[in-house]
């Protein structure tokens, strides 16, 4: 049974089956011998990869990448809590099972609750337990991404939701300013998504807002944050932006806006949008940003009205 669930996830490329990559990170040369040892009596399709250190763990993940680790919680150079958080910070989207003894189950649970997906007792393992943890936690991880992405993306367009956008924005704002650069923020809106609704109905709109998202994909860096925070909004945060990048943008905005529409007869599509630019010496939140590039927007829109 456990070489069916490993076999359902062994990945296919070019050459045929991919093998499971698992990092053990362990000090003790013997029980690393023996996990491998465990591993080869249920199933071959497997890379083993060992390292005796928190630093050579890393270095090593720079470098190659792992389907799941297995760690010791205390090695020579970092034990306890520590040495799980220092592998989870470098390598967040890996599942983690740690490995502790029975005197450091509470130890475990807290490495769990911080995010690793399971742990064994050193002395109990053996290999059907092994196999176990190792298939369950790339499964359970798999299933914490696909609900990670719901949360924070947007279903109709694939973007990122407001959610996705004010959590990532944050982080991506601070990084402009610890490293002095300069940034734009745009809000957007679809003109006219009510027309379009009552006149070709509500498929032909969504079919309008998944269009506008693609443009946006067209138009900005693949770096940039480009999310609709829902209905007809539309938001991006370009970092590292200069004044004569923002000129091209917008033009290239247009054009992109302007191509869709020599090809589409059934209408044409509009974009209203508002533009702030700042630097690391700002001192707006991203909330008072989002409200300046919308007062921007309406401006905008009010002038085109007229």
């Amino acid at each position: 049974m456990l070489k069916e669930e490993l076999g359902r996830m062994m990945f296919e490329n070019e050459n045929g089956v991919k093998p499971i990559k698992i990092l053990v990170i362990e000090d003790d040369i013997e029980y690393a011998s023996m996990l491998q040892v465990l591993f080869e009596t249920k199933i071959e399709q497997f890379e083993p990869s060992h390292v005796d250190s928190i630093e050579r763990a890393i270095d090593h993940l720079r470098e190659e990448q792992a389907d799941v680790i297995l760690m010791d919680l205390f090695l020579q150079d970092c034990s306890g809590l520590d040495s799980f958080l220092e592998i989870h910070a470098n390598a967040p989207d890996i599942p983690i099972v740690v490995l502790t003894s029975i005197d450091n189950q509470d130890l475990a649970l807290k490495a769990i609750r911080r995010g690793a997906q399971d742990y064994l007792l050193k002395g109990e393992i053996d290999s059907d337990l092994l196999l176990r943890a190792v298939s369950f936690a790339i499964e359970r991880h798999r299933m914490l991404l696909v609900l990670q992405h719901l949360s924070l993306n947007d279903d109709l367009t694939d973007l990122l939701n407001r959610r996705g956008f004010l959590s990532l924005a944050q982080q991506q704002i601070k990084i402009a300013k610890r490293a002095g650069w300069e940034s734009m923020l745009l809000f957007a809106d679809l003109d006219g998504l009510k027309d379009i609704n009552d006149n070709f109905g509500h498929p032909e709109g969504d079919r309008a807002l998944r269009t506008v998202a693609n443009i946006l994909k067209q138009t900005f860096r693949s770096s940039d944050l480009i999310a609709r925070l829902g209905g007809d909004e539309f938001i991006v945060l370009a970092v590292n932006f200069k004044n004569r990048g923002f000129e091209t943008i917008t033009k290239r905005l247009k054009e992109n806006v302007e191509r869709h529409n020599a090809l589409n007869s059934k209408y044409r599509l509009s974009l209203s949008y508002g533009v702030v630019r700042f630097n690391s010496q700002s001192q707006l939140s991203l909330e008072e940003l989002i409200e300046k590039a919308d007062e921007a927007l309406y401006t905008n829109k009010r002038k085109k009205q007229n």
